[in-house]
Order: structure tokens, then sequence, then C-alpha cells
């Protein structure tokens, strides 16, 4: 295991479980500028009609609705540098700031930008092209935007996208200034990630250096080979603007192995909750405005306002009620305090599958607790790794947690090509069951029917043929992704959502070409002769067939109306937004903004029909 520092080690932070005493702790905001050339090359056409700033456009569109999808609250900001912008007090010559301030990603911002993706040659002439611009002073202003900002930033990056390969070729002051500045970006703990554009881009003209700068240390004898690949689509950008998730730690606790030894951890999960159902959200219908609600208790008897302070917490127990103060529940909740305490060893063999009661945790080491900490733990992970060994702890996670058994797993650090490291090194814990958890199936045993050898043989075959890599990465989540669509269609204004791919649905086609006849053998094998698999019996317990079906609802016909006796009858919001639109327009409404129910409340009120 590596003894220096490790990615997992790094930002590791939790604002809602850390202490006040520890300061270092405490979480901030990633911060995220794209600083984007706008010279003229930049908006030439390529044979798909699409020039590279109109791909860094689209990349930032989709980037800040991720983060949106993410809910992550990261910041945002687009620095556009070669306009024709001058004499502006507020940023350098030619440098233009696209979104006037880093801050998160709202709906406001995503329209400017899909507004500049439906007029690129209008923004190219409002804005223009000019060659005197100072890469140094385009980076100044970004590191002036990251420090005049007064959120918290703990992780800092910009994203330089540029056709150029050679900036100020025939200025060597120029040139030297912008090594200057790198060096301030890298010396103030600015990430500064390269993005070239087109197929003959040459990064041994400048860049070689700039990327050195900011990614090699000088102190180490192994440099980094500058590798970076020209970028074509906008795919290609996404894989260089794709802002990782944050590696959050669930808890940091010390770990201790007996006596007065310990060591200290920080526990991050492998899986999170990405599931934002909407809360329901009480609103005045006429103002379309949020009403708050309030809870006061009061007394049965009296009637009297009570407190929350006078109030107590009380359960049923054998027909008795028992009640709690506050102080009293609290105590009871405290079983332990927060921490990992070693009970023994057990040999992995040990630890069966459907001990599994929840998603486990990695536990990787935190010097910022006990110092040699990452020591002991590469000791006892190679330790245990050699012997096959699982270490059983006693696990609690935060303040007022459940205390749980833990099976530690020695997880083998695993590297690609090019020591690339895609599983890290460290312990999974294992939530193990208490005996109270566990059920006994003995009695629930099914019996098996024993299937013949041939049939057995075509099911093999089958298994064989429908084998694919699996990732989890792969799939998107159908709910999540439909779900996103249509918020996006409400807050943007379209008048349809999206359409999404459920890619989790199996391509029959492919299926079908694999195997062949084999499912055909199965089911002749598996099924007597005569028997139809594919008839699906339909039935209902509310059905009765005795019953005559209820009649259909008349299909309302609203071409056939005007628009007053659509509103006399209470049908507007059955039109489209763009019908709505077309309407309010020819009677001298202006309607760019206005969402659909603006649109709705307004054809109401030009009519005088009260809206149902």
């Amino acid at each position: 295991m590596n003894h220096s520092t490790a990615p997992w080690g790094a930002n590791s932070d939790d604002e809602d479980e850390l202490d006040a005493r520890e300061p270092w702790m405490w979480a901030g905001k990633r911060a995220f500028i794209f600083l984007i050339d706008a010279t003229e090359p930049m908006f030439e056409k390529d044979i798909n009609d699409s020039s590279h700033f109109e791909k860094c456009i689209k990349a930032c569109t989709e980037n800040l609705l991720k983060s949106v999808h993410r809910q992550d609250k990261d910041l945002f900001e687009i620095v556009l540098f070669g306009t024709s912008h001058v004499g502006q007090t507020a940023q350098p010559n030619h440098i233009t700031t696209l979104l006037q301030s880093l801050d998160q990603c709202n709906a406001d911002r995503i329209k400017d930008l899909l507004a500049i993706l439906d007029d690129i040659d209008g923004f190219e002439k409002k804005h223009g092209h000019s060659n005197d611009y100072s890469l140094a002073e385009a980076f100044w202003h970004c590191l002036k935007i990251i420090t005049n900002c007064t959120t918290t930033i703990y992780d800092k990056t910009i994203f330089l996208m540029t056709c150029n390969d050679n900036p100020h070729h025939s200025n060597p002051k120029l040139q030297n200034d912008t090594r200057l500045r790198v060096r301030e970006i890298k010396n103030l703990d600015v990430d500064l990630k390269i993005i070239p554009f087109g197929l003959s881009f040459d990064m041994d003209l400048f860049y070689n250096e700039i990327y050195q700068i900011t990614h090699n240390d000088p102190n180490d004898d192994n440099t980094e080979d500058t590798i970076i690949k020209s970028v074509i689509e906008v795919e290609d950008i996404l894989e260089f603007v794709e802002c990782p998730p944050k590696k959050r730690s669930t808890s940091r606790v010390l770990w201790s192995l007996g006596g007065d030894v310990q060591l200290g951890v920080a526990a991050y999960r492998f899986v999170k909750s990405t599931d934002p159902i909407p809360r329901k959200v009480k609103i005045e219908r006429s103002k379309n405005a949020i009403v708050t609600s309030r809870v006061q208790a009061f007394n049965a008897e009296t009637g009297e306002e009570v407190s929350s302070a006078q109030t107590s917490k009380a359960m049923n127990v054998g027909g008795e009620t028992v009640t709690f103060r506050k102080e009293e529940l609290k105590t009871l909740v405290e079983i332990s305090h927060p921490g990992l305490i070693l009970l023994g060893f057990k040999p992995m063999y040990t630890i069966k599958t459907w001990f599994h009661s929840k998603s486990p945790v990695f536990l990787y080491p935190e010097e910022r607790l006990v110092k040699g900490s990452r020591t002991l733990f590469a000791a006892l992970h190679e330790k245990c790794l050699a012997k096959k060994l699982v270490a059983i702890c006693y696990f609690t996670m935060r303040r007022s947690g459940k205390p749980t058994l833990v099976a530690l797993v020695p997880l083998a650090e695993k590297v690609e090509d090019k020591n690339t490291q895609y599983v890290p090194p460290g312990f999974v814990a294992r939530f193990l069951p208490y005996a109270d958890n566990i059920r006994d199936l003995k009695d629930q045993a099914v019996k098996c029917p024993h299937p013949d050898p041939e049939l057995v043989s075509v099911a093999e075959q089958i298994v064989k043929k429908l084998k694919f890599k699996y990732q989890p990465k792969s799939f998107d989540n159908p709910r999540l992704q439909k779900l996103w669509a249509g918020i996006e269609a409400l807050a943007l204004g379209y008048d349809e959502p999206k359409e999404t791919e459920d890619l989790t649905l199996p391509n029959n086609e492919v299926m079908d070409k694999r195997i062949d006849s084999l499912s055909d053998d199965f089911m002749s094998m598996a099924f007597p002769q005569g028997y139809n698999y594919n008839a699906v019996k339909k039935t209902s317990k509310d059905t009765d067939p005795s019953k005559p079906s209820a009649p259909k609802k008349a299909k309302i016909d609203l071409e056939s109306m005007d628009m007053e006796e659509i509103a006399k009858k209470g049908f507007v919001e059955k039109l489209t937004a763009d019908k709505l639109k077309q309407y309010l327009m020819t009677n001298g409404y202006k309607v760019s903004k206005m969402r659909k129910a603006e649109l709705v409340e307004a054809v109401y009120s030009h009519l005088e029909v009260d809206q149902p």
C-alpha cells in the first residue's frame, strides 16, 4: 500500500457531522471556471456546420445541467478571452465575463446559454474578435473571480478551451507573463486543465511547458508525460470537464486496536441516494405564491398554547404510557461514543454473502486525526490480505448512531495501464446482522424439481450466449431521467419534455441473434406439447363480466371552439403553450418569459372570465 497522499484522503468533508473544535474538517464548495477562446478561428464552421465555440457552450450547458441533477451546489463561471470589449473597469481589455458572477447553476443561467446557442452568429457580432488579448490577464481575471467569492471554496479548477496551440508566438514577453501567472495558479492550489481543439493542435509549441508547470512536482524525479488528446465532439469535451462527485466522508473516527493503540480512519460510502422526489408545496392558486405552514401544539383540556419545551415524548408499553423528557431520551439513544473497536480476526470464508444488512462503507486512513495512521493502517491491510483475514469490529459511526458489528474486508489495489489506479487499497466495512435480525428459513425450504440433463445443457448454452460485461455506470436510472426531463421542461419553458432512453430494457434484437434457435429448443423441452406460453390471462378482482362497462368520456374538440368559449368552459389549461402565446401576442401581450401557468392566467384575465 502506498504511504503517500492518495486521492481518497483529499477533499474529505461532511458539513452535517463535523465538530466545531476541528475547523479543518469544515466543508466548502467547488468552483469551476470555463476560460474559452473567443477569437475568430474558434467560430469557423466544420463540415457539420458547427464551430469549436458552439461545442464549448454546449458542453458548459450540459455540465451545468448535470450539476443541477447532482444537487451538489458547485459554483460556475464562464470567461471569454479574445473579444473586442475594451474600456470596462470590472475586467481587462478583450476579456468578457459571461455569467457575471461565480455562483450556483440556476434556470436563468441555462436559459442564457441556450439563447447563445440559438443565435451564435448574433453573439459573434455582438462580442467581436481581437488578437490583442493577454492570456496572463485572462488567468489573472479568473483568479480575481475566485478570490472575490465570499463562499468558502475548497476545490478550484480552471478549464482552458482553445484551438490556438502557440498564443503570443510573436511576443515572448506575453508568453513569459503567462508562465508566471500559471505558476501563481499552481501556488494558489488552483487546478488548470487544458482542452485543445483541432487535430493539428501541437502541445509542444507552448502548452506542454504549461502542463509541466501545473502537473509535475519539481522535487519529484518521476515527471509525467504530457498526453492530452485534441477534442472533436461535445462528448470529448465532457470527458475533460466532467466534474467528479465529491469525496465526502460519512464519518471520521478513531480505530482502537487495544490498550492505547489508536489510528484515525475515515468512512466513505460506495453508493448514495440520487432520487430527488419533489416535495409537496402548498401554493395560493390566484397568485401562485408559496404558502408557509406552522404547527402549534395546544392543551387538549384547556385549549392553551403549549411550547416545544413543555412537550415530551411517550410510547405505549404493556398498556401503560411511558413518557420521556428530551434529556432522558438523549441518554437512551447514545449507547456508545463514535469509534471503531477491534474485537478480533476471522478467516474471509466465514463472512457469508447473506450476512449483508446494509450498504458497506470504504475505510481509509485519516492522518489528520492521529499522526502515523497511514503507516499502521497499511501494515494491517497488508497482513490481512496476505493471511486472508477479516477484522471483526464494533462500529459506531457518529453521535447518537446505532452501534453495529462490521467485518473489515481488505480490498487490494488495482491499477490499469500507465499506473492509473481504479480500485484504491483499503478496508470494506460490511455491516453484520445481530442475532435478532436473522430469520430461520429451515421450515420454509422449497423442493425443486430435477430438470432433464438435456434441458440443463440448453440453459447453459443460453447463459453463455447472453453474457456481457456489467458496469453500473452504463445504466442511468430511467425514473430519474424522466423526472429531470420534466423538471427541465417546466423550468426552461419547453413545450414538451425531452425524450429519455431507458437503458435497463433488454435489446431483444441482439439477444435473439445470439441465442438463435436455442430459445425455441428450451421452451419445447421445458413445457408440454401444445402449451401456449405466449397467452397471458388478464383478470381483475373487481371485474364482473355480467356488468356492462362504463361509457367512455366524449373527446373534447377544442379546434372547433373559439378562445372565449374555451375559457368559459374552463379548458384553457388543455391548450399548448404555443397556442396560448400566439393568442396573447395577437392581443398585444409580451409573452417571451411567461410560463404556461402565467399564460393561462393572462388569457382568463384578458377575457375577463373567472379562472376555475
